[in-house]
């Protein structure tokens, strides 16, 4: 199914509460996810400072049908996101008191929650504006342990947005997290 593009998204701007700094986290749990970010940076070769990385904006997605919460986590605005709004986004779970684990890391600026369930966890997608146009939706499934990519497509609208976008599968040079490859 591949109508993300009708679907309402869900509110970041609602749930992204609190940024890293001042997240209701211990010190050992903020550490994690900062470690998460930190890799991130440096794996784009980028070098940000301690405050620019705690300004992460943090808040929780439900995502699991027994209805517990787990992290969301947006890359700093200054940092890491695009003039369209594209962030880095991180899911993760919490696996017990303390201890948090990184189910997804992935690009967007945007999350379509799913009616759908996979071993327990809502599948999703999320999207990034690529031009006025032009839309990928990236659609992750839970595979009992993280979260797999399971499709990747675009939308390309016409200018006036008269018709239905046009939708094909995503160019094979589309990039996709480490942690998100396809699994079908």
């Amino acid at each position: 199914r591949r109508g993300d593009w009708q679907q309402p998204s869900f509110d970041l701007e609602a749930h992204l509460d609190h940024t890293l700094a001042d997240a209701p986290f211990t010190s050992g749990e903020r550490a994690q996810i900062y470690q998460v970010i930190e890799n991130f940076a440096v794996t784009e070769k980028q070098k940000e400072e301690p405050e620019t990385l705690m300004s992460a904006r943090v808040g929780s997605i439900g995502l699991a049908e027994d209805g517990s919460q787990q992290i969301l986590v947006q890359g700093p605005y200054a940092a890491f996101c695009g003039a369209s709004g594209n962030c880095p986004m991180w899911i993760f779970t919490v696996e017990r008191v303390g201890q948090f684990r990184l189910a997804l890391e992935t690009f967007g600026n945007a999350v379509i929650l799913r009616n759908t369930f996979s071993h327990g966890f809502r599948d999703f997608a999320t999207s990034s504006h690529m031009s006025a146009y032009e839309q990928y939706f990236s659609v992750y499934r839970w595979n009992g342990t993280r979260y797999d990519q399971v499709d990747c497509y675009k939308a390309t609208s016409d200018s006036n947005n008269s018709s239905p976008p046009v939708i094909a599968d995503c160019p094979t040079s589309q990039p996709s997290s480490a942690s998100a490859q396809p699994t079908e």
